[in-house]
């Protein structure tokens, strides 16, 4: 697990937690009614965690507020009130996946609250053994409840679209947008944080041998073509958490923590065989083959500009020998 999906799960488990006591601060507020019918506001926190598409933290805030609930027994009531929170957590996710709702706030949060109230309203109805008062106390909490939370998520609306349009510009500032993958600023913001969390790295440079005869011979267009097919054949070979970036025209880097020498090398001719195989298509259909040299050095994180300047020898060095061939620091070399 890398650093920011720890630093991900720690803080939506801390979301959670704080949401499911806030649901049993709510539950302690309720009012009795015909002494048996007990009215409070937990799910205006499910809701509110709904609405910002929270799963981890509406899941773990829904479990502590169902154990708090069976804290005073288990009865009829108790039952009722668990199967209610069940049904609101299902509700919520399934809305999720309606399409017409994806990019409409205000249909999303209306269709929550509405879900919501009609299981609260209905749980309580039924708490109260189907009675004219039990009817009387679903009507009043529904009455009270979902211009209560549509104010919250409406409230909650410009903070989201900010938060969502923060995140869009980040996106956007640190991504080729040719390629889809991370840009020059993003390689360099990315090895820092590598430097951070790993002791060792493998830094791969990348070059499209005679790129520039393809830009002449079929134009532009075609060239960027190829550089999106090529693109995603680094997406297919290399994992998830490898950094993948365009960092000049037909240059690309590479940064792959945590593997030895050997088995770096192993990824680097698995790419370059990978691209000399690969049928890249024109924008007419036409096929075309390419091949492409790498650079690549090894070393400990912490000198990983060092790496930069020593992986970008070697990718001279191959392009030297005659392109089409891996070389890495060290003397180690593949050749086709």
């Amino acid at each position: 697990m890398n650093y920011d999906t720890k630093h991900e799960g720690v803080k939506n488990m801390l979301i959670g937690l704080l949401s499911g006591c806030l649901g049993i601060f709510l539950i302690t507020q309720g009012v009795v009614v015909e002494e048996v019918i007990k009215i409070d506001f937990r799910f205006l926190v499910l809701i509110l965690l709904g609405f910002y598409r929270l799963v981890s933290p509406l899941i773990i805030a829904a479990t502590i507020i169902a154990a708090y609930r069976f804290s005073y027994g288990i009865d009829f009531q108790s039952i009722v009130a668990f199967i209610c929170l069940v049904l609101i957590v299902i509700g919520i996710l399934i809305t999720y996946n309606i399409a017409s709702l994806e990019n409409q706030l205000f249909r999303f949060s209306l269709t929550l609250n509405m879900l919501a109230c009609s299981i609260v309203g209905l749980s309580i109805y039924t708490s109260g053994a189907f009675s004219e008062s039990a009817a009387h106390a679903a009507l009043l909490i529904v009455m009270i409840s979902f211009p209560v939370g549509m104010l919250i998520t409406l409230l909650n609306v410009d903070l989201y679209l900010i938060n969502h349009r923060v995140k869009e510009y980040k996106i956007s500032a640190e991504t080729d947008h040719l390629t889809g993958l991370a840009n020059r600023r993003a390689w360099e913001i990315q090895m820092k944080k590598i430097k951070e969390r790993y002791d060792t790295c493998n830094v791969l440079i990348l070059d499209i041998d005679y790129f520039k005869q393809i830009n002449d011979q079929y134009g532009h267009s075609n060239g960027d073509e190829i550089l999106k097919q090529f693109a995603q054949l680094l997406h297919r070979e290399t994992r998830d958490h490898d950094i993948k970036a365009r960092i000049g025209g037909e240059e690309f880097g590479i940064l792959i923590p945590m593997l030895s020498q050997g088995e770096v090398m192993k990824v680097a001719e698995r790419i370059r065989n990978s691209i000399s195989k690969h049928e890249f298509k024109l924008l007419n259909q036409q096929v075309i083959n390419i091949s492409v040299s790498i650079g690549i050095a090894n070393g400990k994180s912490e000198h990983l500009l060092e790496m930069i300047h020593l992986a970008d020898d070697c990718l001279y060095h191959a392009k030297n020998q005659g392109r089409n061939r891996t070389h890495i620091h060290g003397g180690v070399e593949y050749v086709q």
